[in-house]
Parts: C-alpha cells; sequence; structure tokens
C-alpha cells in the first residue's frame, strides 16, 4: 500500500499503541483463562471417554462411540442458538461459564485418543492388572503416560481452536470484561476503519500480540505434537 516500504529500522512502537488502543490485557487474561479451562476440561472427558471405548465392553458400546462420532458432522453455527438459549435459561451468559461449559466435550479428541490407545499392547494392562491395579489406576499410571504423544497434540489443537475463537465469544458476552482477545482485534480494527483509514501498522502489530501465544504453545509441544500425529495413524 506505499511506495517507499521501510523495513529498517522496525517502529516497536506500533506494539505499545496496539496494546493500548483497547483493554488487551484484560482480553488477554480472559482468552487464556478460557482455553486453558476449556483445554484441560475437555482433554480430561476425552481421556475418560477414549480409555472406556478402547478398553472396556459394555452393551451399546458400538452405538455410542457412531454418536460420539456423528457430533463431528455437525457444524458448530447449527449448535449457537441451542446453546445460547440454555445458558439463558440458567441465566449464565456474559460469565466464564458461558465460555467454557459449551465446550467441555470434544468428539474429535475421543476418537483421536480412542485410536491411540487401541494401539497399546494389552500386555501392558494386563500386567498392570496382576499387580493389583485396577481401571482408574492403570489407566493414569499406565495409559495416560503411554498416551502422552497424543494428548498433548489433541490439548495443543483444543487451545489453538479455542484461542481463535470468535463467534461463541462474540454472542455469549455483553460486556466489556468479559470480551476475548479475537473480539479486541476486530474491534480495533473497526474503531479505525470508522475514522476512514486503517492504521495497518497499528493493526498488524495487534495481530502479532495475538499471534504470538500461539507461536509459544506450538513450539513447546511440537515434538510431541508430530509425535502423536504420526503414531495415531499407524496405531
Amino acid at each position: 500500500m506505499s511506495s517507499d516500504v521501510q523495513f529498517w529500522p522496525p517502529k516497536f512502537g506500533n506494539f505499545a499503541d496496539a496494546w493500548f488502543a483497547v483493554p488487551f490485557g484484560r482480553y488477554y487474561l480472559n482468552t487464556l483463562f478460557v482455553a486453558l479451562a476449556i483445554t484441560v476440561g475437555s482433554t480430561l472427558t476425552s481421556i475418560l471417554a477414549a480409555y472406556v471405548f478402547a478398553r472396556t465392553e459394555f452393551r451399546g458400546k458400538t452405538l455410542l462411540f457412531f454418536a460420539v462420532i456423528a457430533t463431528l458432522m455437525i457444524p458448530g453455527h447449527v449448535t449457537l442458538i441451542p446453546n445460547y438459549l440454555t445458558l439463558a435459561k440458567f441465566g449464565l451468559l456474559n460469565s466464564y461459564w458461558a465460555l467454557v461449559l459449551p465446550f467441555l466435550a470434544n468428539g474429535f479428541s475421543v476418537f483421536f485418543l480412542r485410536q491411540f490407545m487401541l494401539g497399546i499392547p494389552r500386555e501392558v494392562e494386563e500386567a498392570a492388572r496382576l499387580d493389583g491395579a485396577g481401571l482408574w489406576r492403570t489407566l493414569w499410571d499406565v495409559i495416560v503416560p503411554m498416551s502422552m504423544p497424543a494428548i498433548v497434540a489433541v490439548s495443543l489443537f483444543v487451545f489453538l481452536s479455542e484461542w481463535n475463537s470468535f463467534i461463541w465469544p462474540l454472542i455469549a458476552t455483553s460486556s466489556e470484561e468479559m470480551r476475548t482477545i479475537q473480539i479486541g482485534l476486530a474491534m480495533m480494527y473497526r474503531e479505525e476503519a470508522e475514522q476512514g483509514l486503517v492504521n495497518w501498522p497499528l493493526v498488524m502489530a495487534g495481530s502479532v500480540i495475538v499471534l504470538l501465544p500461539t507461536i509459544l504453545a506450538f513450539a513447546a509441544a511440537e515434538r510431541q505434537l508430530v509425535r502423536g500425529i504420526a503414531m495415531g495413524p499407524s496405531k
């Protein structure tokens, strides 16, 4: 957009201006809390469900697993109105509960972890039971450590998805104190656009601020992520 683009020296003042253009600090805390809460909650429920589907036998197991898989075929936008009405009925809108509760179960994570757990030799589990371990102890002392690459992978997927979430936080929250980082970035762009000219250096600096935690999360979990993706289908 400019005929005299200059890459040096960098103007770091744009990052400070972007940070104070909207309450990025508050949005950061909200998004970090929501993303971590959903990541921990959905990963925990997925581990429990995947273990049941992979290692136990009960009536209706196949049908129930197909029902879990069927949730992957439902577009997320279809559930917006039912979730909104349900939370409104219980008075939970514009709160952390509204941002977290609808996403504490994840069909993809259950499927991914189940497929991984199916590849773990049953001899290992049987040896644990011979040593006196029950289902619960076998899960946490044997299955979970051996499934850690897959667990890290699905946790990262969930974290990235929730960090980038925009539509649901926009619908479920109404006060500035509950807004998330993606809404803050959109608000900054809108305010600039309403003035007739978008300050692109400011908007792009804000985008980097929003993007940085996801880059750090991926860098921290890259090895486990690649290992989990590679081992999942082969198992």
